[in-house]
C-alpha cells in the first residue's frame, strides 16, 4: 500500500468492508449473479430458474437460487480549505484526521471492488476525481487531498463542494462528506434537499479544539481568517460559560438539521475515533435500506 493508506490502516479494523452492507439498492450496481444453492420451487418463482436435471433426479421441482454481487459507488466530498489546518481537541491537525477518514472509507471499498471518487476544494472551487476502483486509485485520492490542504488553501466552504455535486452528479451515490462542523446557512439548507433526494449522505465532522476553555491561556488566532483569540485567563469565567452554551446550542441545531434531512452524522475528535464513528453512521445508513 501507499504511505497514506498505510497511515489510515492503523485506525481501521479487519471487518471494515462489512460496514457498507445494506442500504438502498438504488446505490448499488449489480455486476454479476453467482449461484448459491438449490431450493424447492414455490409459486411465484421464475420458471426460468428451475434446474430440470436436478429436479428429475430428486423427484421434486428445484430452483436455482442466486446471490448478486453488489458494488457501491462512493463519493467523498471533502473540505481542503484553511479550516483543515486547525487542531482537533487531541492536538492532531484536522487535515490529518480527515485524511485518515478518507483512507478508512477507501480501505472499506477494496475487498468489494466498490468504486470511489472525490470532490474536494475550498471557496474558490473544486477538484473532481472520478469514480474508479482499486488501491492505487484510493492512494491517488489521498495524495491529492493532502496536496490540496497543504498548498495555499483558500477559505473553507463545504457548501461550494456540495453545490458542485448537486449540479454534476445525477446518478445515485453514497456520499461521505468530510469536513468540520459547518455553519447553518440558507445555502446549506438549500443544497441538502436535492442531495438527499437523489443520494444517500453520511457526514463525518472533524471537530475543532475549543477556541477558549478553562485551561487555555494567552493569545491564539483563528486559522480561517487570522483573527486573534484570547485565552480563558483573559476572557473570564462568564465569557467562557457563555461561549460553551453557544457552542452546545449551535451543535444541537446542526444535529437537528442533519437529522431532519436523514443524514447520519458523527463528530470525530481524533483518528482513534474514526472506526466507532463509521460504525455508527453506516449502521444508521444500513437500517434505512
Amino acid at each position: 500500500m501507499g504511505k497514506y493508506l498505510d497511515a489510515a490502516k492503523a485506525y481501521v479494523t479487519r471487518d471494515a468492508a462489512g460496514l457498507l452492507a445494506g442500504g438502498r439498492y438504488a446505490l448499488v450496481h449489480t455486476r454479476s449473479m453467482e449461484f448459491d444453492e438449490l431450493r424447492p420451487y414455490v409459486p411465484g418463482d421464475d420458471v426460468r430458474d428451475i434446474d430440470w436435471k436436478a429436479s428429475a433426479r430428486s423427484g421434486h421441482t428445484l430452483i436455482k437460487q442466486f446471490v448478486s454481487e453488489k458494488h457501491h459507488k462512493i463519493l467523498i466530498v471533502a473540505d481542503t480549505g484553511r479550516n483543515t489546518a486547525a487542531p482537533t481537541p487531541t492536538g492532531e491537525s484536522k487535515s490529518e484526521v480527515a485524511a485518515h477518514i478518507i483512507g478508512a472509507v477507501g480501505l472499506m471499498t477494496l475487498p468489494r471492488s466498490d468504486e470511489i471518487g472525490m470532490v474536494a476544494g475550498d471557496r474558490r472551487g473544486c477538484v473532481d476525481i472520478r469514480l474508479r476502483r482499486g488501491e492505487t486509485h484510493v492512494e491517488r485520492i489521498l495524495h491529492r487531498y493532502v496536496a490540496q490542504t497543504s498548498t495555499n488553501p483558500g477559505a473553507s466552504d463545504i457548501v461550494t463542494q456540495l453545490e458542485w455535486v448537486a449540479r454534476h452528479y445525477r446518478h445515485p451515490l453514497l456520499i461521505v462528506i468530510v469536513s468540520d462542523e459547518p455553519d447553518i446557512s440558507e445555502r446549506l439548507r438549500a443544497v441538502l434537499a436535492p442531495l438527499t433526494a437523489r443520494h444517500d449522505v453520511l457526514w463525518a465532522m472533524v471537530t475543532d479544539m475549543p477556541a477558549i476553555g478553562t485551561e487555555a491561556t494567552g493569545v491564539g488566532y483563528d486559522v480561517a481568517d487570522g483573527r486573534t483569540l484570547l485565552g480563558a485567563d483573559v476572557m473570564g469565567e462568564r465569557v467562557v460559560a457563555a461561549y460553551r452554551r453557544s457552542e452546545e446550542e449551535r451543535r444541537r441545531e446542526l444535529s437537528e438539521l442533519l437529522t431532519a434531512q436523514r443524514i447520519p452524522h458523527a463528530r470525530i475528535a481524533s483518528s482513534r475515533g474514526i472506526m466507532s464513528a463509521l460504525v455508527a453512521m453506516t449502521g444508521v445508513y444500513a437500517r434505512a435500506g
